[in-house]
């Protein structure tokens, strides 16, 4: 299918959690959402077939459209730091929190003090106002204009992160998104209020700690933290262009994957671990900020493949991989995300 990349005109992207499901909702400038690069729309499912046609005199085929036509949206953002949850109950809400609403996460506002805790979890269901009900997505409209040229739209989107940052870089997170069919249209160059103060975190101040690498190691290169969600289409002939909700499943492990320094000559827990295929205790991967933190957390990690040596600016360092292990201590959090906020 073709991919929409388009960023010629000045642009910008707007995202509105809706308030009905089925129906888009409309847009104002206070959703705007600051993105990194342009945004790709891509259409997908059949959309447009050939078909032979034995009406031509030259045996030729002629293109059909075809039912089951969405939008696949694909784009990054950075990971802001200002906010207790994402549904604003201490009034700390980012332009971020539409998003975060409509991923399958189960959400556990206050866990500990004024924590927010993002679960890793197989349940959810469809829902409005989805603070009432953790295991809940609420879909969301989103709408890329470029001024005075195109507007792209989808609505009943849902979507799943991946966060990754290197040291001393801003934490990045790669958004999937999947919605219904709206037709490409004219833009109606919405104005941008931007409503929030916010600020991108950035990856200093890091520790990795558990039980390998003897303890603890803030030698830390790198880092991709994959809740383990996936996309799925969802064919529905009720549907005007045949496609439905997207489905989200957890279709593996949550997984924390990391580039440390190999700073010691002798051996280290992380290759005989692999060979034993241990599973560990607990590995969380921290990003300190002031009093506050936010912590990628596997409460039983396990080394999924062998670690991978290698050279960076000049030093010897190691790549390691792990999955969340479904275990007695982690039968309900196999993996997850804790932001911190006891500074608040």
């Amino acid at each position: 299918m073709a991919q929409v990349l388009n960023a010629s005109n000045t642009s910008a992207v707007f995202i509105a959690t809706q308030t009905t499901i089925g129906t888009p909702i409309a847009v104002a400038g206070t959703d705007f959402v600051p993105v990194v690069g342009t945004p790709k729309f891509t259409p997908r499912g059949a959309g447009i077939i050939r078909r032979a046609d034995i009406y031509t005199p030259y045996g030729g085929e002629v293109a059909a459209k075809t039912g089951g036509i969405g939008w696949d949206v694909s784009f990054s953002t950075e990971l802001y730091w200002g906010f207790d949850n994402v549904f604003n109950v201490n009034n700390y809400p980012t332009s971020l929190q539409s998003l975060f609403r409509a991923c399958p996460f189960n959400v556990v506002v206050g866990l500990t003090a004024n924590d927010t805790v993002f679960l890793s979890q197989s349940l959810y269901t469809l829902a409005i106002n989805r603070n009432a009900n953790t295991y809940a997505v609420n879909p969301f409209t989103i709408v890329y204009q470029e001024t005075g040229g195109k507007q792209y739209s989808a609505y009943d989107c849902v979507c799943i992160p991946k966060f990754s940052w290197e040291a001393g870089g801003k934490v990045m997170i790669e958004w999937s998104i999947k919605g219904k069919w709206v037709p490409v249209a004219d833009s109606v160059d919405t104005a941008i209020s931007y409503a929030y103060t916010e600020s991108p975190v950035v990856g200093t101040g890091c520790t990795l700690s558990g039980a390998y690498f003897g303890g603890s190691t803030s030698a830390l290169a790198k880092v991709t933290y994959d809740p383990g969600f996936a996309l799925s289409d969802v064919l529905d002939a009720r549907e005007t262009y045949g496609m439905g909700i997207a489905m989200i499943a957890l279709t593996s492990s949550p997984s924390l994957e990391v580039e440390v320094a190999d700073l010691t000559e002798t051996l280290q827990p992380d290759w005989t671990d692999a060979e034993a295929n241990t599973i560990g205790s607990s590995l969380t991967a921290g990003i300190a900020i002031g009093n506050d933190a936010i912590n990628f957390v596997l409460p039983s990690p396990q080394l999924v493949q062998w670690p991978t040596p290698g050279e960076s600016n000049g030093y010897r360092n190691i790549g390691l991989k792990f999955a969340g292990i479904v275990d007695a201590n982690s039968e309900s959090q196999i993996g997850y995300i804790e932001f911190n906020s006891s500074g608040v």
